[in-house]
């Protein structure tokens, strides 16, 4: 699918940036198929200054890995790594998520007070062969309210070649289905089943937005070059996890009363 081209509006106050604004057919194609694509929301410039950033931290545990056994989790050393909780740590990053434009598209789509609930690079190195199954966010950890919200940046033009993303449109209406441990994450629906879903290419500066409980993988890497996506979920402030029942007070405010934080 390309890109769905999106409108945009001046943010109020102190500079001339425009964040996008979020469509009613974008809406609709949410609501309907739990996902859209937002074209040119950055920069190559302003992607190029964020990898830099995130890079100091996927390289730190690319060797942690590899002096580790060479795997923890669903990471693996020089094929894919789950660089997790980058604004936390790094306060430009965070800066980052809590931009305007974060701001206009969550308040849009999930209401006035929003969180940072967790935030990620995902590198994937180049001529690799693996895919990365298919799988909802919410079967790695179930919440309330759900779903919330995964905004799947490129840092670098994510391509069928190197390892996009596809979604299997309206899954999110299912709800929260079973998933199965494999060797390389959980999985909902096999790559051997001949429908796989609609591939995502997604051009650098570009979000692919989805619902937490839209079935996605993304697949092998064949290309030459590395590719480097962030991926940042937002979710409705007091979110619950339902395996514990503890309400998420650590996290980041984003926005309160429609109105960043």
């Amino acid at each position: 699918m390309s890109g769905a081209g999106h409108e945009s509006k001046r943010v109020d106050g102190k500079d001339n940036r425009l964040v996008p604004t979020i469509t009613e057919a974008q809406m609709r194609q949410l609501q309907e198929d739990g996902y859209f694509v937002l074209d040119n929301v950055f920069t190559h410039d302003e992607m190029d200054a964020l990898a830099i950033r995130i890079e100091q931290h996927q390289q730190i545990h690319e060797e942690w890995l590899a002096a580790n056994g060479g795997a923890s989790g669903i990471s693996r050393a020089n094929e894919i790594t789950f660089t997790d909780h980058l604004a936390e740590k790094d306060d430009a990053i965070k800066e980052f998520c809590t931009r305007p434009e974060f701001v206009e598209i969550t308040t849009k789509i999930l209401g006035p007070d929003i969180d940072l609930y967790w935030n990620q690079s995902v590198f994937k190195q180049p001529e690799g062969e693996k895919e990365f199954p298919w799988h909802q966010d919410d079967g790695y950890t179930p919440v309330d309210p759900s779903p919330y919200l995964t905004l799947w940046l490129a840092l670098n033009d994510a391509t069928p070649e190197n390892g996009c993303i596809s979604v299997m449109p309206g899954s999110w209406k299912r709800g929260l289905v079973p998933h199965e441990h494999t060797p390389i994450g959980l999985a909902c629906h096999s790559s051997d089943d001949p429908d796989q879903g609609t591939l995502v290419p997604v051009k650098a500066g570009s979000i692919a937005v989805f619902y937490s409980l839209t079935m996605h993988k993304s697949g092998p890497n064949r290309s030459i070059g590395s590719r480097k996506a962030y991926v940042i979920q937002y979710s409705n402030a007091g979110l619950k996890n339902t395996r514990t029942g503890e309400i998420l007070t650590d996290k980041i405010p984003v926005a309160r009363a429609g109105k960043s934080a």
